[in-house]
């Protein structure tokens, strides 16, 4: 498995190296982000590669599905320490039940075999 994920990286590398070199007259253009908020204000960014913006995209992307993993992470770590400790209680009360005395079987089966004497 660990050799499919090497060999996966490393097409990715040559494939985005190939993609760089083959569109760098268009990612090295300028572009300017505007956003217009109607009525209050125009707000312009400073003119960016386009490339650049691509990058800073995919790390933000990158971030937060890192972030959206670590929480889903520590939900389920919470979730496995609640559903062990209860385990461990229910374990002790099966360990207590089970060491319990068997006087009350005793006095159950004698009923039993009274009622069957009966019939």
């Amino acid at each position: 498995m660990r050799f499919i994920k090497v060999l996966f990286l490393l097409a990715l590398f040559v494939f985005s190296i190939l993609f760089f070199s083959q569109n760098n007259d268009v990612l090295l253009q300028n572009l300017t982000l505007i956003l217009d908020i109607p009525y209050v204000a125009t707000l312009h960014s400073i003119p960016l590669p386009f490339g650049v913006l691509i990058l800073t995209a995919f790390v933000a992307g990158c971030l937060l599905t890192i972030i959206y993993f670590a929480v889903d992470k520590f939900r389920g770590a919470s979730k496995l320490k609640e559903c062990r400790t209860r385990m461990a209680s229910l374990e002790q009360e099966l360990n207590s039940l089970r060491n319990m005395p068997i006087s009350e079987d005793a006095s159950f089966s004698s009923t039993e075999t009274k009622e069957e004497d009966s019939l």
